[in-house]
């Protein structure tokens, strides 16, 4: 008979997924992870088989995750620039975006995991552009317009105006 799951594979990953974020690769051991879930390190091992596993499926639920928050507050939102606007700015606030496709990049899971996020945006945006060619066209630059801007944000300062840059796309 099978062992009763004291915390969830979901909420593990959520804690891989926070330390990976914050601290980098390094702080996302089997056994920092151990002490941060009360588990041990072979029950990690059992789960995720490696320390690649375990990475993977942190990286590819952080997207998961994402895309589902995206199509969720899509769905719940009026169709003008000022709402798609509202949508990037609370993706932005539910993670470090920047960060998780930084670490994606070297796994071609959570690239294609990435990629999947991506494409949910740009089909979320460019219904708001009024679809068809033009529309994925605006929805590919707004989508690379934020990417920049939370990738460089910091570095660029505030004469950039994203709400201007979306209206001047319609």
């Amino acid at each position: 008979m099978a062992r009763t799951k004291t915390i969830s594979d979901t909420a593990i990953l959520a804690i891989v997924l926070a330390r990976l974020l914050r601290g980098g690769e390094k702080a996302v051991s089997f056994r920092e992870v151990a002490r941060a879930t009360g588990l041990s390190a072979p029950a990690l091992v059992l789960r995720f088989t490696n320390h690649a596993g375990m990475m993977t499926a942190a990286l590819t639920h952080g997207w998961a995750d994402l895309t589902q928050k995206a199509t969720d507050t899509a769905k719940n939102m009026g169709g003008g620039l000022k709402d798609a606007q509202d949508l990037l700015k609370s993706q932005s606030e539910v993670m470090d975006i920047a960060a998780l496709l930084t670490h994606s990049l070297r796994n071609p899971h959570a690239s294609l995991a990435a990629n999947t996020y991506r494409e949910t945006i740009e089909d979320i945006l460019a219904k708001r552009y009024g679809g068809g060619a033009k529309g994925r066209n605006a929805a590919g630059i707004a989508f690379a317009a934020w990417q920049g801007r939370l990738a460089w944000g910091e570095a660029g300062g505030k004469s950039f105006r994203f709400g201007e840059l979306l209206r001047s796309l319609d």
